[in-house]
């Protein structure tokens, strides 16, 4: 992805936070914005660990509780995702609402794209109807190398 794409896709996903904040009548908390600012940094995943210690270089040490909160915030306003198979969160730059959770993680660079295919959303959805199955959530993730990992 080329830098002049990504700050589109950072823009996006800025003022869809501040909408969303707007919209659940939430404001922002102390660390609700060092948080989205670290996560839209890159397209790549990041533990609540890795985002307290590098929140804590801009100034004092921040625990991981708070940012745990955090996380959990914008997690519910729908602009952050967590990636469970690597126990680290994405910010979501997804216009709108996310439908589904679909990501290809390369388990190298870390990064992250998130995807989003009807076709499998709709084979799962059959086959819960099919086994009389309530999904209450959905998140599918792919791990393996990127295009630019393979090269190397």
């Amino acid at each position: 992805m080329g830098l002049n794409q990504h700050k589109q896709c950072v823009s996006k996903a800025k003022i869809r936070f501040n909408n969303r904040l707007k919209q659940y009548g939430q404001s922002i908390g102390t660390y609700d914005e060092p948080v989205m600012k670290l996560l839209l940094s890159d397209h790549r995943c990041l533990s609540a660990y890795d985002i307290a210690d590098k929140v804590s270089e801009a100034g004092k040490r921040v625990q991981p509780v708070q940012i745990y909160r955090s996380l959990e915030k914008l997690m519910n306003l729908g602009v952050v995702h967590r990636i469970s198979t690597k126990n680290s969160y994405i910010a979501c730059y997804e216009e709108g609402d996310c439908k589904t959770g679909q990501f290809l993680i390369c388990t190298e660079c870390k990064k992250v794209k998130e995807v989003e295919s009807n076709l499998i959303e709709n084979e799962i959805t059959a086959s819960a109807e099919k086994n009389r199955f309530s999904i209450t959530s959905q998140t599918i993730e792919v791990l393996g190398l990127c295009a630019k990992c393979q090269k190397t």
